[in-house]
């Protein structure tokens, strides 16, 4: 069994639970068949990007605790082979894959990613909570990212910020495009 896989399903299973929802009331809130969740809770399946999404807006939770649990140690070290990886839903499933490199605790959660997007990709996001702010640093190729209709074209070094918590993109041009991404939570709490 895939850890990724595991670590998500027990997450999932915890979340749903302290939110006092039942499956087919998650399933209802973030258009995941409940046959899907149920997998995924036994820690089968392949969740997607888009899954793990529509699962963190309903559940109002940050994308990363569903990835992994938070750390009881202050000494961490992730290797370039390591970290929670997933994919996009595209019908290339390597074309947009995020690494969860670390989260930040402060008064706002920040989530840090290596995303890279294959040659010629483009994903569009649904809008994260309210509030939510992306920023990234472009490392290697030209990726355009930001909200629909004003996003910006980044090479190497250039970086930006954005609101996430509307339609934005995540775009691979002239080639494959690599970026560190960090999504900031504004708040913790529940707004349900």
């Amino acid at each position: 069994m895939d850890p990724i896989v595991k670590t998500v399903g027990g997450n999932l299973r915890r979340l749903r639970v302290e939110g006092a929802l039942t499956l087919s009331e998650l399933a209802s809130q973030s258009g995941v068949a409940k046959a899907t969740l149920v997998n995924l809770e036994a820690g089968r399946g392949n969740p997607t990007i888009e899954t793990l999404w529509a699962l963190a807006l309903a559940l109002e939770v940050p994308f990363s605790d569903l990835l992994e649990a938070p750390d009881e140690l202050p000494l961490r070290i992730v290797r370039a082979r390591d970290g929670s990886h997933v994919t996009g839903s595209s019908s290339n499933e390597s074309s947009v894959d995020l690494r969860l490199l670390d989260r930040i605790q402060g008064p706002a959660l920040l989530e840090v990613y290596d995303l890279r997007i294959a040659d010629g990709a483009r994903a569009s996001s649904r809008p994260h909570a309210t509030g939510t702010v992306e920023r990234a640093v472009a490392t290697e190729g030209t990726i355009e990212l930001g909200p629909e209709g004003e996003s910006a074209t980044l090479e190497p070094g250039d970086s930006i910020r954005y609101p996430a918590d509307r339609p934005h993109v995540y775009a691979a041009v002239g080639g494959p495009a690599r970026a560190v991404l960090l999504v900031e939570y504004r708040s913790r709490s529940r707004t349900s």
